[in-house]
């Protein structure tokens, strides 16, 4: 939530201690907001389940494992904003392994498909020897429910907050929905465009694609340092 809300403080006598209820309500409400938002990210990491996962891995035979040093990294995803995002990610991470990266969108000016010419062109002007391909290919849909914690000891809360935020709550525990979208990054040698490496990870329905870029690049980039690709 945006904007500044006064602190209970800053207000004199029985407004102070009215102002005191509404911001302990404020506060407890949003705390809840928070914790039922979160609540599919609790549940799943207590299941042994992490918000992006590698599930699989290939490696081409073939390869003798040489590192690759300058990579192009297009992903395939029609919202040009979200593809940015995704592209952005892996360069950043790619670079802090020492790994010369682009973003497709940064060397090729073209919103929506691009033609296969002005991507060879590209790979040949940023002097790439790979390149990472970012792709979805699966979305699961799942249900589940959510009940509120106990208050713990401590809480900085009051008995009217507790009261008045129990009331315009439905009866718990309220269902949710959620999908498991499954992903798969691909790393390409450009001499024969052959496949060089691929993996499938899984990551539960992205509140900030933002995150889930962080987090599916990095899982990735350790991947490929280990199979010593990197």
């Amino acid at each position: 939530m945006s904007g500044f809300s006064p602190s209970a403080a800053d207000l004199p006598g029985d407004r102070q201690r009215g102002r005191g209820r509404v911001l302990a309500l404020w506060l407890l409400a949003a705390f809840m907001d928070r914790r039922r938002r979160f609540y599919l990210a609790a549940a799943l990491l207590a299941m042994g389940c992490t918000p992006t996962t590698l599930i699989q891995q290939w490696k081409s035979h073939a390869d003798a494992g040489r590192p690759v040093d300058h990579v192009l990294v297009l992903a395939a995803i029609p919202d040009v904003q979200v593809q940015r995002v995704f592209e952005y990610a892996f360069v950043q991470e790619l670079a802090a392994m020492g790994v010369t990266a682009v973003a497709a969108h940064s060397a090729i000016q073209v919103n929506g498909e691009i033609p296969e010419e002005r991507i060879l062109k590209a790979i040949e002007e940023v002097h790439a020897d790979a390149v990472l391909t970012i792709r979805m290919i699966g979305k699961d849909p799942k249900t589940g429910a959510y009940s509120p914690p106990p208050l713990q000891p401590g809480t900085k809360a009051n008995f009217y907050a507790v009261y008045q935020v129990g009331m315009t709550r439905q009866t718990p525990p309220q269902p949710y929905g959620y999908a498991v979208y499954t992903l798969e990054t691909s790393l390409w040698d450009v001499k024969d465009e052959s496949l060089v490496w691929s993996s499938t990870s899984q990551t539960f329905q992205p509140y900030n694609p933002a995150n889930i870029a962080r987090e599916l690049s990095d899982v990735v980039v350790r991947a490929l340092r280990q199979k010593q690709l990197l």
